[in-house]
């Protein structure tokens, strides 16, 4: 059981649990515990609604005073998970491919992590020995060379969860990670997590499938880099943001800088912009936060049909 674990987690690629106590400088370690969790309290507890109001969420003395059923004894003063944000932990894709009774038994040791922009999660080369998926906000990937340069792996959403691979491995980190802005994150430490693999198989096998399809996507992206232009580079990054549309679409641009949508595909930011500009034939329109798309069924088979 422990050699094939390892083989397959090996092939899809110990830091303290940090928050930001004060403002802090673009890519400054934060230091300190975040969100101490006395041992007989969960984000499960925390994150339970009021009975009376299904908006709030209820400290054990204040749902005893309020009489709406919380009132565990636990020892939590406030709530770690709104219902939105562990309902958003629910459909990441760490959690979604769980049997059945597993996901509560891993949210037992959760823990959430707050980090402000430019703030470093972990670095390359560092012990990895967390599981991670974002709240809010966005996390950026990256790999420094030798050189100093540096190359954007990928840009993590609400709903994503990434370090699967390296912290249930006892790998070192293969990227650094970096908030873009204020996020919220939920740390899962690999420590709980590695006993529950080593006895049940079909867990191992299903929190694997997330490390294993980015595996196969980062291929997919590595493939677009060489084979595609920096014009259907920049076309299938619009049809990507747009994929629940098929007609005329607006759909906001990440919030982050266009230099770092550029590195992101592989191109320098003059080159993107020239990308952009020449997607105007093609019935689209950029401005400084939006993409106006005319038709997004015609763009994505124009895209198919090399057209674009």
């Amino acid at each position: 059981m422990k050699s094939w674990l390892k083989l397959i987690l090996t092939a899809s690629s110990r830091t303290p649990l940090r928050i930001r106590s004060r403002v802090l400088s673009r890519g400054q370690r934060a230091t300190g515990p975040v969100h101490p969790v006395p041992s007989r309290c969960t984000v499960l507890d925390r994150a339970r609604p009021c009975r009376r109001d299904a908006t709030k969420t209820c400290s054990p003395e204040g749902a005893r005073r309020r009489n709406c059923g919380l009132g565990s004894g636990l020892p939590c003063a406030q709530p770690l998970l709104s219902p939105v944000e562990l309902e958003t932990a629910r459909r990441s894709a760490l959690l979604t491919s769980l049997p059945e009774g597993a996901e509560d038994m891993l949210l037992m040791g959760a823990r959430v992590q707050d980090l402000g922009a430019g703030q470093i999660l972990f670095l390359q080369e560092e012990p990895a020995d967390a599981l991670f998926i974002v709240l809010g906000g966005w996390i950026k990937l990256y790999r420094t060379a030798a050189n100093g340069s540096e190359a954007v792996i990928d840009i993590m959403s609400e709903g994503r969860s990434f370090g699967e691979a390296a912290a249930l491995c006892s790998q070192p980190w293969p990227v650094s990670a970096e908030a873009l802005d204020s996020a919220r994150l939920l740390r899962l430490d690999a420590g709980l997590v590695r006993p529950l693999l080593q006895t049940d198989p079909l867990l191992a096998m299903s929190m694997l499938a997330p490390a294993l399809l980015r595996l196969e996507q980062f291929i997919l992206h590595i493939e677009e880099l060489k084979a595609l232009s920096s014009l259907q580079r920049a076309a299938e990054f619009l049809l990507a943001l747009s994929a629940n549309c098929d007609g005329r679409c607006s759909v906001a641009l990440p919030p982050y800088s266009k230099a770092l949508i550029a590195r992101q595909l592989g191109m320098k930011p003059e080159t993107l912009s020239r990308a952009f500009a020449r997607l105007r034939d093609h019935g689209v329109q950029i401005d400084a936060t939006t993409a106006h798309i005319e038709d997004v069924a015609r763009l994505r088979d124009m895209v198919a049909e090399g057209q674009v």
